[in-house]
């Protein structure tokens, strides 16, 4: 299961610097502490529905834009 937080947290990663955020303005449009943002991205959270939902919401991205090439490593 950690493969596919750390695949999601390089996606966040990914598009947070695309929209040129750093981690705190990112947070701030999410209403995250920048620590959690910082836990996403290295796929150290497991972060729920409502959050995915909130972090999607900040970047300006569909949910499936922000799955998009997130895949878990085969084998596991």
């Amino acid at each position: 299961m950690a493969d596919l937080r750390q695949a999601f947290g390089r996606r966040v990663r990914q598009l947070r610097r695309t929209s040129n955020f750093s981690q705190e303005e990112f947070a701030d449009r999410a209403k995250l502490h920048p620590t959690y943002v910082s836990g996403i991205e290295r796929g150290h959270r497991n972060p729920s529905l409502v959050i995915i939902g909130r972090v999607a919401h900040a970047l300006g991205v569909s949910l499936s834009d922000l799955f998009a090439n997130v895949q878990r490593k085969r084998g596991r």
